[in-house]
């Protein structure tokens, strides 16, 4: 297979649907860098945004249809998923924390790994939710904070053998109406959303690569509706906001 017919296969359309406007960008990785091959920006022609809220949703998604369209063009093939990000505007973020104990010393895999984050996001969930007893949420991104092997601190587990595992994280959370609103808008357009995670964590893995999350740096997205921060602190995202 030629590499350009392999670009093909592994490209990534995202989306940032914001206040003022709608931009998508079509590219792909290429030595941990994204080439961008296509963009395209609508604005909205009426305010059916409202600080990075979807209020008309067909207005929205006839806006996002637009941008499809004008990238599709460009490309000379039809786009079907995409990834998009949520603005933080009624973010909800809790911290937790989980941990698993093995019958026996095994060598931990991404397979152990990511179910170990996933009891860590689900312990969070229960804990929002009690707190809010009529509003639900939905889970738009989680960050791990710290891992341990056996009791000590260290950044990666995978590969090394463990008697007991453990994780700190944030998990970030919106209202499952803001959640539902971005997705019926999307497949309104005809797409079907491939991932979700939320602006202030999108902008910071785009502009701060993470070997300089060592500085404790402070990111600032500012919008024409919302501004999102996002901190960081010995490496990690320690809070969003």
């Amino acid at each position: 297979m030629d590499n350009t017919q392999s670009r093909k296969e592994t490209l990534v359309f995202g989306l940032d649907i914001g206040t003022r406007s709608i931009v998508g960008v079509v590219g792909y990785m290429e030595r941990n860098r994204f080439k961008v091959i296509a963009m395209a920006e609508q604005k909205h022609e009426t305010r059916a945004m409202l600080d990075g809220q979807i209020h008309d949703i067909y207005k929205v998604g006839d806006t996002i249809r637009k941008v499809k369209n004008s990238l599709e063009n460009q490309l000379g093939r039809e786009l079907s998923e995409v990834c998009i990000a949520a603005a933080g505007r009624v973010l909800k973020t809790i911290n937790s924390s989980a941990e698993y104990e093995f019958e026996e010393e095994t060598r931990v895999t991404q397979e152990h790994i990511y179910s170990l984050n996933l009891l860590a996001v689900e312990n969070a969930h229960n804990k929002i939710n009690e707190k809010e007893d009529k509003a639900r949420f939905y889970c738009v991104g989680n960050t791990p904070i710290r891992y341990q092997l056996n009791g000590y601190d260290i950044n990666n587990l995978e590969g090394h053998k463990a008697s007991k595992i453990s994780v700190e994280l944030i998990a970030t959370f919106l209202p499952e109406e803001v959640v539902d609103g971005l997705y019926e808008a999307v497949e309104y357009a005809g797409l079907n959303v491939a991932s979700l995670t939320l602006e202030p964590i999108a902008a910071m893995n785009i502009a701060i690569p993470e070997q300089y999350r060592l500085l404790n740096i402070g990111l600032v997205d500012v919008g024409a509706g919302t501004s999102d921060i996002c901190l960081t602190k010995d490496g990690c995202i320690m809070l969003m906001a």
